[in-house]
């Protein structure tokens, strides 16, 4: 699910657009249906340079070719391309540790498994556009506003189908002097809102590590989210549901292949992964910000059991089985002589 992008589908004038999904920073609309299905972002904040960038990913299903969604950022945002290969090669270094266990005696009937360890300010404003250029199948504007009904009439104007009640969810970060980056998927690119679209790499200035998450109050369902936070130390949020720590661990540039990944890491970062697959709407009240912490590495563990077997039965149930076999066998012998003696004395 997307946190920090509100999708919202273009249509035709004389289409019915029905709300499919309210993500971070608006509502996704479509005409026909639209499911996003996954949520990855990298975060990497420069304390000492004051900036951040952000490189989302996003997964959808659909048929549509209209897509368009609006992210706010602190400051004037750059926009380029990101590459998909920086996702797997970090989720391939906080894999969780595999620890067998031999068991003896299985539960009956299971099978062999794993466990895991204000107000808005007064109509009349304006909008300024602040750049506009085409990166791969997207036109991406970033916006200037100081009114939150100018900024939606703008997005309106220009092709951005909105729900009716984003204005208001947009006050908050026009009082806040935040910009906006708006990005449609370009009809002419022949793409659709569908599979992993290409990710995107937003760098701004920022004092703090924040991701935009308010905007996701507007949604209607559970959202899920997955980032990885890199920094010169740990992190743990100030702000927001507490999301799940998955990882915590030093990455160098040499433990990735990408080139422009290495330059990414620079000399070394701290990476925090943080994962929440249920975030309830009603619970966000303000963006995620997070702080350094303690540089305690943590790396989930999942145990997995082995079965100890003999004759393709489990060893253990298989010994007492026999036990219990071979205490019957004995306890009959006694028995049976008893039972004999009985009948030579009646005898």
């Amino acid at each position: 699910m997307v946190t920090v992008m509100g999708l919202a589908l273009a249509s035709s004038a004389a289409a019915v657009a029905q709300p499919a999904w309210a993500c971070g920073c608006g509502a996704m609309i479509a005409d026909g249906s639209v499911r996003v299905s996954d949520e990855t972002s990298i975060v990497r904040h420069d304390a000492a340079a004051g900036t951040e960038d952000i490189v989302m990913r996003l997964s959808a299903e659909s048929a549509e070719k209209d897509a368009a969604w609006l992210f706010p950022t602190p400051s004037e945002a750059t926009v380029r391309l990101g590459e998909r290969g920086w996702f797997e090669q970090l989720d391939a270094l906080t894999e969780p540790r595999v620890v067998t266990r031999r068991v003896w005696f299985p539960d009956l009937g299971s099978g062999d498994g794993a466990t895991a360890g204000g107000a808005p300010p007064a109509p009349g404003g304006s909008v300024e556009v602040l750049g506009e250029r085409d990166l791969g199948p997207f036109r991406v504007a970033t916006l200037d506003a100081d009114d939150p009904d100018a900024l939606s009439g703008w997005l309106t104007r220009n092709g951005y189908r909105l729900r009716p009640d984003l204005a208001k969810a947009l006050g908050p970060y026009v009082e806040q002097g935040w910009k906006y980056v708006a990005v449609k998927l370009r009809p002419s690119s022949g793409a659709r809102l569908t599979g992993e679209l290409a990710p995107l790499h937003v760098s701004f200035a920022s004092d703090e590590l924040v991701y935009p998450m308010r905007l996701s109050r507007l949604a209607k369902n559970t959202q899920r989210l997955r980032l990885y936070v890199l920094g010169e130390h740990r992190v743990e949020q100030t702000t927001g549901a507490r999301m799940r720590v998955a990882f915590a661990g030093r990455v160098t540039p040499e433990r990735v292949r990408s080139p422009e990944l290495r330059r990414f890491l620079g000399k070394g970062l701290f990476m925090t992964e943080l994962d929440d697959g249920r975030i309830d709407p009603e619970r966000i009240v303000d963006d995620y910000r997070f702080t350094a912490t303690d540089d305690e590495p943590y790396r989930q563990v999942v145990y997995r059991e082995e079965v100890v077997r003999f004759l393709g039965m489990p060893a253990g149930w298989l010994i007492v089985f026999t036990a219990g076999a071979l205490a019957v066998g004995l306890g009959a012998v006694p028995a049976a002589r008893r039972l004999r003696r009985h009948r030579a004395a009646g005898g």
